[in-house]
């Protein structure tokens, strides 16, 4: 089962497992910041840093840019620290930074960092010279953050089509064909999930890997588990806009033949979904 509650702006995907516990994947705080250290934009998604200084960020963000281009000279994208971690994006004259868990699939704060660039950018280009801002304060711009900060955007394009394939998983859970699932977009978004948390947690690095290496076209990929449970991941190309890593977590008693058979009838299933 996979709950995706929304409160107020907060960011919270919630996976129940078998042994009744949930996992947490948090963004909690969003920056845009021009290159001189002033933060035009500051935004919390969750309640954990709702105390925290602008005033105090702003500068350590340059101190760090001007340490990682004077001292080490390399283009820094990311820091990770005390199970945090600050994704940066350097553009023209600004700096984009999500604050999010360092659980949090890398791959889906990277694109919602894309997406607000362009929504940013969009937006204040046509209002002239963005030198003038000294602080943004714009409803209508919050909307358009938080849909990309919580991936609606993604999810309500094609919310017909989604339930369509998370009715397909559960028909499968239910008739045992498989013990757990997840459908997860190759922007990160996690459309679907009945895996416990760990298996989740290295599909997502699974994903990653093959986008940013550009090894999408590897076959389908498996690993056993040290109780015998066989899990089963593959790409599958419904279009050249769109792809999925579906996952598949099947019973030790399941021969590993049946198990591929079994992976690709799922993904000729969602294409004919799609």
């Amino acid at each position: 089962m996979t709950l995706i509650i929304l409160k107020s702006v907060c960011f919270y995907i919630l996976f129940y497992n078998k042994r009744d516990k949930y996992f947490i994947l948090k963004i909690h705080s969003l920056f845009i910041l021009k290159k001189t250290g002033l933060c035009l934009y500051s935004r919390n998604f969750t309640e954990e840093f709702d105390n925290l200084d602008v005033n105090l960020i702003s500068p350590f963000f340059s101190a760090i840019f001007s340490f990682s281009s004077d001292i080490i000279q390399r283009k820094l994208e990311e820091l990770e620290m005390a199970g945090l971690r600050f994704n940066f994006k350097v553009f023209k004259d600004f700096i984009f930074v999500i604050l999010a868990d360092s659980s949090m699939s890398l791959l889906f704060v990277r694109t919602r960092l894309d997406s607000i660039v362009s929504v940013f950018f969009k937006v204040y280009d046509q209002l002239g010279d963005l030198e003038q801002y000294k602080e943004i304060e714009n409803f209508k711009f919050d909307n358009l953050i938080d849909s990309i900060i919580t991936g609606e955007e993604e999810a309500f394009k094609s919310r017909d089509i989604y339930q369509k394939i998370i009715d397909h998983f559960k028909n499968l859970l239910f008739e045992n064909e498989i013990i757990g699932a997840a459908l997860l977009s190759t922007t990160g978004n996690i459309i679907y999930t009945s895996l416990p948390t760990d298996i989740l947690l290295t599909s997502l690095k699974e994903l990653e890997i093959r986008f940013m290496s550009g090894a999408t076209s590897l076959p389908e990929m498996f690993y056993a588990l040290e109780n015998g449970q066989k899990v089963f991941s593959s790409i599958i190309h419904v279009s050249k806009q769109i792809s999925f890593l579906i996952v598949l977590l099947f019973e030790s008693s399941v021969p590993l033949g049946m198990c591929e058979i079994n992976l690709k009838n799922v993904a000729k299933k969602i294409k004919k979904l799609i």
